[in-house]
């Protein structure tokens, strides 16, 4: 179980690297805040790009998890189906490809055609990411992993996503708006009762550099079973 909480870890880090992507690079950010004018085609791409966003974040999760637990990923539910249907009126399944390229070229055609934005999401899909957390290091627990249940929220919060402010000051450590309040949300129960296991808790938008205008983040972890209690907060290298 330690081994599928490590790599929970690492996929909502690669899921907070998609979401600070769609807010920090330019073509991605564009159709994140696009609203097109009454009667134009796609008026909602906004919304629809949002939704590409939390499919990816699905997807990324689901297919990594499947990689190195293969059957688990019939126990990992979302809130979006992965169908999209482009301008042209073809449908797509959206997922994971081996190759970066590969990837790309799939979400080009979600994008009707969009190179630029495409190449840019595959890029940080295919971006490795790693960590140290010396309490889950010492933490050696065993789960059977078919009773394993997992739900993932992707990009929780979604108006502070797309029209949050990058300026707003906490009150006592606590922010009531803007980009700070958004979460990536992984939680594992046991399918067969639904008692919470373990959960992730991955908040992309923390702090901001002046110079380069760049967020990091940080992420927390629990977990209960069997009279363990435990949790923390890696360090990403």
């Amino acid at each position: 179980m330690s081994d599928i909480l490590r790599e929970l870890l690492c996929v909502s880090e690669k899921a907070a690297n998609i979401a600070r992507a769609c807010r920090q690079q330019e073509a991605l950010f564009q159709l994140l805040i696009e609203e097109k004018k009454e009667g134009e085609k796609n008026k909602k791409f906004a919304v629809d790009f949002k939704t590409l966003a939390d499919v990816l974040v699905q997807e990324v999760i689901k297919q990594n998890m499947e990689n190195k637990f293969p059957g688990l990923e019939k126990n990992i539910f979302g809130e979006e189906s992965n169908e999209f249907t482009n301008d042209w009126g073809e449908k797509i399944t959206l997922r994971l490809c081996s190759t970066e390229e590969e990837t790309a070229e799939l979400l080009s055609k979600v994008l009707n055609g969009n190179k630029v934005a495409s190449e840019a999401l595959a890029r940080v899909v295919h971006q490795d990411v790693a960590f140290t957390d010396p309490t889950l290091d010492s933490t050696e627990i065993n789960v059977p992993q078919d009773i394993l249940g997992i739900w993932v929220d992707p990009i929780d919060s979604t108006y502070q996503y797309i029209k949050g402010s990058a300026d707003i000051k906490s009150n006592q450590g606590i922010f009531p708006c803007g980009l700070q309040c958004v979460t990536i949300l992984i939680g594992v129960y046991d399918i067969q009762t639904g008692v919470p296991l373990m959960g992730v808790i991955n908040q992309p938008f923390v702090s901001r550099d002046p110079n380069t205008l760049r967020w990091k983040g940080q992420c927390y972890w629990g977990l209960s079973y069997m009279g363990t209690n435990t949790g923390g907060k890696p360090h990403h290298l």
